[in-house]
């Protein structure tokens, strides 16, 4: 005897008869009907037996469609069962059943190239679009100074900047820490450990602290102006806004815009002394480099232009956020799934210019002999 259960089973009878008893029908849940087909399909040839469905109590489309897949759809040559079960056999037998789709077929592939590629064009489209309507709001504020968002721009350095420094501060506290460790292990062995501070401090000032800040930031910030903005079309603002005959980039993105280039600099100062002071304590501590030391030989190892370099990166990587951050909000459909995809786009997309930013600045300085 090899079943489920009793309400939907099968026995082999002899080696030429399968005997089915049970209520085949709408109820049988889908895993029982998976194993059902598993196992009557490793029969073999079912054509060859002799099917027996007078102890059925019950057999619907449902059912029936189950056999009718062990059958390879075609009625094998011997079946006993009522009258009315074989009405839904011959039904089945009558329709035509679609093929599946072919898989990974090349059209497929070319369309599917072709949306990604003209996708990928309106949105860089649509992203320059928005930096040349973000200049001539500028130059409209410069002209009505009285009409500039400053309370949004105020807003949005407080939501950006201020409630970003304890979250920063510890992380940049830690990556100090951990560098100086890491550094400090291998200095050690050749009797170099005090060239720890110009290692940290170049490394920190030009290139861990304005990266740091922007990929935490493009998580917590860029995604919330994603989200603030991209919920206003659900709720109706956005559209009331335009139709009083605002400008949705001037009352939306420029302040956002404008507080993130403020405040990312700021930032990165923040960050780039958190994580001096973290290598400064784990050097005292584990290398023997004093801390009185290590402040006063940071400016004499590590030249001023990779501060003002980290500076200039953590004002672009703080535009980039917010214009990104804007764009996929302000495009957004009044819809949840359209909001959700398009903050996950936001946070990849930002994420990605940062690196792509850095590592491009990073070779265009080392051609200028910079590095």
């Amino acid at each position: 005897m090899a079943g489920i259960r009793s309400d939907a089973s099968w026995a082999r009878a002899d080696n030429s008869e399968i005997r089915l008893s049970g209520s085949w029908s709408l109820l049988l849940d889908a895993g029982r009907s998976r194993r059902l087909r598993r196992e009557l399909g490793q029969l073999g040839s079912p054509h060859h037996y002799r099917w027996n469905l007078e102890r059925v109590d019950a057999l619907d489309s449902a059912g029936a469609l189950v056999l009718w897949e062990v059958w390879q759809r075609r009625l094998p040559e011997q079946l006993a069962c009522q009258d009315d079960y074989r009405l839904w056999f011959k039904r089945l037998a009558g329709t035509r059943f679609a093929d599946p789709p072919l898989r990974h077929r090349l059209a497929d592939v070319f369309d599917g190239t072709g949306n990604g590629v003209i996708g990928f064009m309106r949105t860089v489209g649509g992203i320059l679009l928005l930096i040349g309507q973000l200049m001539v709001d500028v130059a409209w504020c410069v002209r009505h100074p009285r009409l500039t968002p400053w309370k949004e721009i105020a807003a949005t350095i407080h939501h950006v900047g201020a409630t970003s420094m304890l979250l920063l501060g510890v992380v940049g506290f830690l990556i100090g820490v951990v560098m100086a460790i890491q550094i400090g292990m291998a200095l050690q062995q050749f009797g170099a450990a005090s060239m720890i501070v110009g290692m940290m401090g170049l490394a920190v000032l030009r290139e861990l602290g304005p990266v740091i800040c922007g990929l935490i930031l493009a998580g917590r910030s860029g995604s919330a102006m994603t989200a603030g903005i991209g919920a206003m079309h659900l709720t109706g603002e956005y559209d009331a806004l335009r139709a009083f005959g605002s400008s949705p980039s001037l009352r939306l993105a420029l302040p956002r815009v404008v507080g993130a280039g403020i405040s990312l600099p700021l930032l990165v100062v923040w960050t780039d002394f958190a994580a001096l002071i973290g290598g400064a304590v784990t050097a005292q501590m584990n290398l023997g480099v004093g801390f009185k030391l290590f402040l006063a030989q940071l400016p004499a190892q590590v030249q001023i232009v990779n501060f003002w370099i980290g500076l200039c990166k953590g004002a672009l990587f703080g535009l980039t956020i917010a214009v990104i951050g804007c764009w996929f909000g302000m495009n957004a459909s009044p819809d949840t799934e359209s909001l959700s995809r398009n903050t996950t786009l936001s946070v990849v997309t930002s994420l990605t210019l940062i690196l792509l930013f850095d590592a491009s600045s990073g070779a265009l300085l080392t051609h200028v002999g910079l590095l």
